[in-house]
């Protein structure tokens, strides 16, 4: 797959050909997210102004899109929501081809553009886009997508086309002379031959997604790359920019819960803790610095247990992907009907396990959004900042649970909120049978006999 981008500005250009599907949406986000992807220009989208604000959860913070219905069209910006970007304007067209979103970014304006060309000729399309980036005056500009046309048919198509330059591609030129934009690939790669879309009917490769940068976007650039194309029939176009600074976030250790439905996972918890007990509880020792040694003890066998089985899941992964890439490229170079079988096979195999992990993701995610609930934590606190810095005009959410979780920030409503759920607490805590607290209160010998129960239930409240 692509190559990752540590400590620099990741951004990604994809056609995703329609993500009405929640489950491919969240391939796509999954995708991104492996990518270490800080800002994402999606393509083609085939979404609604709703549908596009449903793509603000996990990693991204912000969404700027330009719909135009759900069976065509339609671009998106995503943007990191540790990205420290604020937003000046945003300019785009009725008809779902761009959008453009300009800012401060680490204290310097910056225009962003995530571009889908038309697939025949409009004259009014390039003049239109022109006009829009011309009014905001920046050197920092960044545009990408799929603009629908070639830069150089003799390098950027196979096999090479016999007829002259058409139309678009002139109009394309001509566009960036004008603002003084830059092929980002072809500069990094001035000798490469590389492409991010084959035509079926047509049994062509052409490079028709790209990235155009300014001059001060271009001396910044680390790397540009064409990846593998899995999850769409487009190849992603990674670009790494390096920023003035970074900004790392910290990540904190959680137990997966779903761990305790897998047999294998409970038997080798069961193991390790016998092995434990049967070296360490002696007489002399005191039961409670036992059981808070066996609690650190056993943690560490999650995390290697855990950390095992994903490197499992990423090695497998791995292996898929070096497969699609390696018959890809053998595919590009000889086109035969068997490598096309063979490649389709890959892309179905890697394909279907993206799909579970991305339904393991939304599992986990709507487990999460159950166990907050109307509790005061980060969820209401994430979901209500969301609300006070959600421009004029637009829903406040992106899902009806989150509307009905969200309430003006009103002190009274806080405090009666407040009050009813200490008072809930309150009345759980005296209604719980005594021995269940005794299960965690009292440790002694006898009751550290029974193996993980006592260490499952207290690991699970913690």
């Amino acid at each position: 797959m692509g190559e990752y981008c540590y400590n620099t500005l990741s951004q990604i250009s994809l056609n995703v050909k329609g993500i009405n599907n929640v489950i491919k949406r969240q391939k796509i986000l999954t995708f991104l997210k492996k990518e270490n992807t800080k800002i994402a220009l999606l393509s083609e989208t085939h979404l609604t102004d709703n549908e596009h604000l449903k793509l603000r959860r996990n990693w991204v913070g912000q969404v700027h899109y330009s719909s135009h219905n759900s069976k065509s069209r339609g671009v998106a910006i995503l943007i990191h929501r540790s990205l420290p970007f604020t937003l000046e304007k945003t300019m785009s067209d009725n008809d779902g081809r761009y959008v453009l979103i300009s800012g401060f970014l680490y204290g310097e304006h910056i225009l962003i553009g995530c571009i889908y060309g038309p697939n025949i000729y409009e004259a009014t399309f390039f003049p239109k886009l022109l006009s829009d980036i011309a009014s905001v005056h920046t050197p920092y500009i960044v545009v990408g997508g799929d603009f629908n046309c070639i830069h150089d048919p003799n390098v950027d198509q196979a096999p090479p086309r016999s007829t002259s330059t058409s139309r678009k591609s002139l109009r394309l030129r001509e566009f960036c002379q004008d603002l003084e934009l830059y092929d980002t690939w072809r500069v990094t790669n001035p000798r490469e031959r590389d492409y991010t879309f084959f035509s079926q009917p047509h049994q062509t490769f052409s490079r028709i997604d790209f990235f155009l940068s300014s001059r001060m976007i271009l001396d910044r650039v680390r790397n540009c790359s064409i990846s593998t194309c899995t999850i769409s029939d487009h190849s992603p176009v990674i670009l790494c920019i390096s920023p003035p600074y970074a900004d790392p976030a910290s990540r904190h250790w959680r137990m997966n819960p779903s761990l305790l439905s897998y047999p294998s996972f409970t038997n080798y918890i069961t193991d390790q803790w016998n092995f434990f007990m049967d070296t360490n509880k002696t007489p002399d020792v005191n039961p409670s610095l036992l059981w808070e040694t066996a609690k650190a003890f056993i943690r560490g066998c999650v995390i290697s247990y855990t950390t095992a089985q994903k490197k499992a899941a990423i090695k497998d992964q791995l292996h898929l992907e070096r497969i699609v890439q390696e018959t890809e490229l053998q595919f590009k170079n000889t086109p035969s009907r068997a490598l096309s079988k063979k490649l389709e096979a890959a892309r179905s195999a890697l394909n279907q396990l993206l799909t579970k992990q991305a339904e393991a993701t939304i599992f986990f995610a709507k487990h999460r959004l159950y166990q907050s609930g109307n509790k005061p934590g980060r969820l209401l606190a994430r979901l209500t900042k969301g609300r006070m810095e959600s421009p004029p005009g637009l829903p406040h959410s992106h899902t009806r649970q989150a509307n009905k979780r969200q309430t003006k920030p009103n002190s009274d409503k806080w405090t009666l909120n407040n009050t009813v759920a200490a008072q809930k607490t309150q009345t759980r805590s005296q209604n719980l049978p005594n021995h269940k607290w005794q299960k965690t209160q009292t440790v002694t010998h006898a009751n550290l006999q029974s193996v993980p129960h006592i260490f499952i239930f207290v690991l699970k409240n913690c």
